[in-house]
């Protein structure tokens, strides 16, 4: 039987600071955070890894950490009347814990196990609330996650009153974040509520492409990304580029997915990314900013951001890349 992963039978492991990075960076994506509190929540950070099939929390107990998935797939579930209901996926990148326990409210009313084999950073739902008390940027932090572990509920609660499983699936591709060819397809099925055997048929039928359609729409894509520099856009989101380019969101996502194998964030920030290193490796066209001033025009919101998903793709910061004069 699978067993609970609990840190607190774990050595304590200090993450590296590439990681803590990482997680400070999710942190401040809902609200930026002040250098005091900042360091106080690097203080109270721990690793967590977790093998495939273990629990970090089950039905009942009490949710006592915010974690903060490095790498790896979680899955939330629900068992009602011995039926286990999914209730959201999560992959690298992303943040999980009990909705109750965010603020201390009671047992969980849903269980929390690794897929596959997961490295996760950990913050204790304690000091959160501690600094719930004392700090009006964590109030604004701790709302925001809340809201979107409900936005996650809702969409849901939307997915099983649709009518058909195509409309169903259709409707996750076009609110989805994640690449689902990383998702195991019985967990997207329980997700939509749909028969695993329905929603292969629906991926055999989504993955045979008319060659020329997918040729015409991944021109006006790149096209799109690269002339008109979309990825510029503060805060682009899936569906404002399904807009613009009068693609549709579900098949814009699915294109994504399945051409370029990438989720929309991950697609839009390899983009982000080469326009920094390109801009890096010629000082006449930065000199008068600053590396933060080039990471906000290449497209990141946030210092934290920008540094981060740098990192992910490089191994360097952006101040090392720029003195190791990378080509």
């Amino acid at each position: 039987m699978p067993k609970t992963a609990d840190p607190r039978h774990q050595p304590f492991v200090k993450p590296d600071p590439h990681l803590m990075d990482l997680a400070i960076n999710h942190i401040s994506s809902y609200y930026p955070l002040p250098k005091d509190l900042e360091d106080k929540i690097r203080v109270c950070l721990f690793e967590a890894k977790v093998r495939k099939n273990e629990y970090l929390l089950k039905q009942g107990e009490i949710s006592e950490y915010l974690y903060f998935i490095i790498k790896g797939l979680v899955v939330g579930y629900t068992t009602l009347k011995n039926k286990k209901l999914t209730t959201y996926i999560c992959l690298e990148g992303e943040s999980v814990s009990a909705i109750k326990g965010m603020y201390g409210e009671g047992p969980s009313g849903e269980s929390i196990y690794a897929v596959e084999d997961s490295h996760l950073i950990g913050l204790p739902i304690s000091n959160l609330l501690e600094w719930l008390e004392t700090s009006f940027e964590m109030n604004i932090i701790i709302r925001k996650i809340v809201e979107s572990f409900y936005k996650s509920a809702h969409q849901r609660s939307n997915l099983v009153r649709m009518g058909t499983a195509q409309e169903k699936y259709e409707f996750y591709l076009s609110t989805t974040n994640h690449n689902i060819q990383r998702i195991p397809p019985q967990y997207i099925a329980d997700l939509l509520d749909i028969k695993p055997e329905t929603l292969s048929k629906i991926l055999k039928k989504t993955k045979e492409p008319n060659e020329a359609l997918m040729h015409s729409q991944c021109e006006i894509i790149e096209n799109y990304m690269l002339h008109q520099q979309a990825f510029k856009q503060h805060g682009l989101t899936l569906s404002k580029m399904a807009a613009d380019i009068k693609i549709p969101a579900h098949q814009l996502s699915h294109i994504l997915n399945f051409h370029y194998k990438k989720s929309f964030s991950s697609f839009v920030n390899c983009y982000r990314v080469n326009y920094v290193r390109n801009k890096l490796q010629n000082i006449s066209t930065w000199q008068h900013l600053t590396i933060e001033g080039i990471g906000k025009e290449g497209g990141f919101s946030s210092r934290s951001a920008f540094f981060a998903e740098f990192k992910l793709h490089t191994g360097m910061t952006p101040s090392e890349y720029a003195r190791s004069g990378q080509n």
